[in-house]
């Protein structure tokens, strides 16, 4: 019951169509003990971006989200689209700011790297569709099926513009209206 592979991508020196399969993920879809009739499903995420630099707060302040690619148009299919809708669900934790106005948090997470506390904003899962394979061969982009230019795609990706609103710019986003001033009569 589980479905025929179908994940492929183009080889950029042939132009071909070549199967995406790992080993791992083929010995997966072909153990009959995690058969999707039995309530199993995979999905892949194609990618997890993070800006860790972030003006004016340098590493901690971090941005982050996930993201499922689409060559030729193609949509996720309703198990995945589910899967995706779940795990963007889960990464939204909201509350109420000052004003009693809903907000989305960001959280204080633990930087294995940096070896300290930092502030990661989640923007969620986005679907970004192509009408063949990449920027440069497609006639039209899709970011969370809206149409975007290349130059507007990059500004997300760099997280320049809100991935969840890609009409306003990061920046507002980013000002800091609680900062506390600094104290200059503090003991040194």
């Amino acid at each position: 019951m589980t479905k025929k592979f179908n994940i492929n991508y183009t080889c950029q020196h042939c132009g071909r169509q070549t199967t995406a399969e790992t080993a791992f993920h083929r010995w997966m879809r072909n153990n009959p003990q995690l058969d999707s009739g039995d309530g199993i499903v995979r999905t892949d995420l194609d990618d997890i971006i993070l800006r860790y630099k972030t003006y004016p707060y340098g590493r901690d302040f971090q941005l982050m989200m996930m993201l499922e690619v689409k060559e030729y148009g193609a949509e996720p299919d309703p198990a995945q689209r589910d899967m995706l809708s779940f795990l963007s669900q889960t990464v939204f934790v909201r509350g109420k700011n000052m004003h009693g106005s809903d907000t989305t948090k960001s959280l204080k997470l633990i930087s294995r790297m940096n070896r300290k506390k930092v502030l990661v904003r989640n923007f969620g899962m986005h679907l970004l569709q192509f009408e063949k394979t990449n920027p440069k061969d497609s006639a039209w982009i899709k970011w969370n099926r809206q149409r975007v230019n290349e130059q507007d795609l990059t500004e997300i990706l760099k997280l320049d513009r809100r991935p969840d609103n890609p009409d306003l710019p990061m920046d507002q986003f980013l000002r800091d209206r609680h900062r506390k001033s600094t104290n200059l009569y503090l003991p040194l």
